[in-house]
This record gives C-alpha cells, structure tokens and sequence, in this order.
C-alpha cells in the first residue's frame, strides 16, 4: 500500500480534506502540491487563474503540460490526535492525475517520514507513532 495522509487543503473561505500520496519522485526545490484537475475546480482554482503558467513536466509516464498556480494554497496534515504546520503551496494542475501528490519537499517541509513505504507507514518527524495510511480519495 502507498502512503497516504489526510491533507486538509485551503483557499480563502474553502476547505477540503482529501486524501494525498506522499510521493518522493515528484521532487521539486519549492512547496508543490499536485491536484486533479476536479479538484482544482471544487477548490476554486480551474479555470487556471490570472497568475498561472503553463509548464512542461517530466513525468514517469513522459512529458505533460500542466498549469501552475504560484502560493495558490494553504495544506496541512490531518492525522487525527494532530495535525502538522501550515504550509503555503504552489499548486500543479494535472489533467491526468486522478489523486493529490505531495512532493518531496512538501513531505519534508512538513516533517513527515516514511517509515515503511510498501506498508504504507509513516509518522511525524518529531514523533514516536507510527501512523498508517489513509484510503486513497479518487477526483475524477
């Protein structure tokens, strides 16, 4: 099983808590989020903004076009006795993607630690609990 958190995602009066794939290969040097293009509409964010660029991305499937929407979120981790920081992310459109990644350095801005990526375990960098893996929310 992947791991997943429950992410709770914000943009000005909208919040949604969704389910995210803590995913190392998506790296990035800045706050990245992933979001489905469905989601980007619940949330607000598609159609793409004033403010958004459309880029070229590597993926593992080859290269895609998606939009990117700069501070365009507020993400914290919900895992239910606690929730992480805040942080405020740059937001990837994908047209393809049907579930939310986080990027590696979103997972390590949050203080977040795989433990035990196939068993789906992880836990706060601060902490001693292993906590294990959400379902995976589907946004099609």
């Amino acid at each position: 099983m992947p791991t997943r958190v429950k992410v709770v995602l914000r943009k000005g009066d909208k919040e949604i808590a969704t389910s995210a794939l803590l995913n190392t290969g998506f790296t990035s040097d800045q706050l990245d989020v992933l979001l489905p293009k469905k989601l980007a509409e619940v949330i607000g964010l598609w159609p793409p903004p004033e403010g958004s660029r459309i880029e070229s991305l590597d993926t593992a499937g080859g290269e895609v076009m998606a939009y990117t929407i700069p501070n365009a979120l507020r993400l914290t981790v919900d895992a239910g006795d606690r929730r992480s920081k805040e942080v405020t992310c740059n937001v990837v459109v994908s047209l393809h993607e049907k579930e939310v990644l986080l990027s590696d350095a979103v997972i390590e801005e949050l203080g977040i630690h795989i433990i035990s990526p196939r068993k789906g375990i992880w836990r706060f960098k601060d902490d001693v609990k292993d906590r294990k893996s959400v379902e995976c929310e589907e946004w099609r």
